[in-house]
């Protein structure tokens, strides 16, 4: 296991973060994972030749902070030139088949933020400008949720090293690689320019025109600078907000889900001018509709995510257990809010508007990719291009 916590933090290092000489690294931790914290703390410092700041939290609080210092002293050390953040979170905190109350859970907006339905705060003149990451540290409730309640460390460590592609040296390569993949995809997309989607599957059509003014976002984030970073891994899937009221058909879940910690199986949508006016489920149709009364927003269709079918991803996390994982698993299409990293001139809440983005306080990603899921692009030009068949990107 030791391997692989180093070859996790590595990846880290030199995939998510892209540290380099004279990076200045704050790691926020939990107690729950400090002992992994202070490993990619002390391997950050060999590459940064600078200290580390480990700020421990509880709850959201700063409980201390304090630095890991690299072996030379502070004179031979490069001078600091860039800030670097990430945030550790155990997968284990994810509340799982733990609903409770639904009522007093959607009237409680930290109880929602447990479940990770919170959309992103439209603050438009506060977008992060500097490289982090998202590390998620794995547990054995979450591999329990998915390998069943058997499960051993072994075993919950093999699931996390295949997700990251960490049984061998070459995982560094890989993710540069889906890296360059990703952003050759969504640089084509974006080509393409404001479209109208159309999704069909096994039963179902739906129609959805893109968001004026917006872009495909995911994979790699550039920066103004021209660094780029990744703020989260695995990587699949890339997404477009959506024009909120555009939305007209039916779809339905191609793998169980999560809302508000009640699984939900066998689900069916019915959708008209972008809002859904009926929905069927086999299982967890009380958690669905107090998801849905949050506020008006949360019955709209927000934004969708392309990711192929067929992954790792895909074939091991069997449905999306953790809201970290949701949009890389397969293609989605989400109720409620948008990403902000979609955004292009948008400057004031009158944009945002203008563009009829989805201003919802909760999001929820539904899983809809399978092997028979095909999406086209009709752009305004009247081109129509094909980008998914049979669940597999064909850009």
């Amino acid at each position: 296991m030791e391997l692989i916590l180093k070859r996790y933090a590595q990846l880290i290092i030199d995939v998510q973060l892209k540290l380099t000489e004279g990076d200045s690294l704050s790691i926020n931790t939990e107690a729950t994972t400090m002992q992994f914290a202070r490993l990619l703390a002390r391997q950050a410092c060999l590459t940064t030749r600078q200290s580390v700041t480990i700020v421990e939290t509880n709850h959201g609080k700063v409980v201390q902070a304090y630095p890991i210092e690299p072996e030379e002293k502070e004179i031979f050390r490069p001078p600091v030139h860039t800030t670097v953040m990430c945030h550790i979170f155990d997968l284990d905190t994810n509340p799982y088949r733990n609903a409770g109350d639904l009522s007093l859970v959607v009237g409680e907006v930290t109880a929602i933020a447990k479940f990770g339905h919170l959309s992103d705060p439209v603050i438009l003149d506060r977008r992060i400008a500097v490289p982090w990451a998202n590390v998620p540290y794995p547990g054995i409730r979450w591999a329990s949720e998915l390998l069943g309640k058997a499960v051993n460390e072994d075993r919950m460590w093999h699931l996390f090293s295949m997700l990251y592609r960490l049984d061998d040296g070459w995982n560094v390569s890989y993710w540069e690689e889906q890296g360059n993949l990703l952003e050759y995809r969504k640089n084509a997309l974006n080509k393409i320019g404001h479209s109208r989607v159309t999704c069909v599957s096994d039963g179902w059509q739906l129609e959805v025109a893109l968001a004026q003014n917006t872009r495909w976002a995911g994979g790699r984030t550039t920066l103004a600078s021209r660094r780029y970073f990744s703020p989260m891994l695995p990587v699949q899937g890339l997404h477009a907000p959506l024009d909120s009221f555009s939305a007209q058909g039916t779809f339905s879940a191609s793998r169980p889900f999560y809302v508000l910690g009640s699984e939900v199986t066998g689900a069916w949508f019915t959708v008209k001018d972008g809002r859904v006016i009926d929905w069927q489920a086999e299982t967890g149709k009380e958690a669905l509709s107090a998801f849905f009364n949050i506020d008006e927003g949360a019955r709209h269709v927000g934004e969708i995510s392309l990711a192929d079918n067929d992954t790792i991803e895909s074939r091991y996390i069997e449905k999306s257990i953790h809201p970290h994982f949701a949009k890389e698993i397969t293609t989605t299409i989400t109720f409620g809010g948008f990403s902000l990293d979609t955004l292009t001139t948008q400057a004031n809440d009158e944009d945002i508007l203008t563009s009829k983005l989805c201003e919802s306080l909760v999001r929820l990603e539904i899983p809809v990719g399978d092997s028979h899921l095909s999406v086209t692009l009709q752009a305004d030009d009247g081109q129509t291009h094909d980008v998914m068949f049979e669940g597999v990107h064909t850009l």
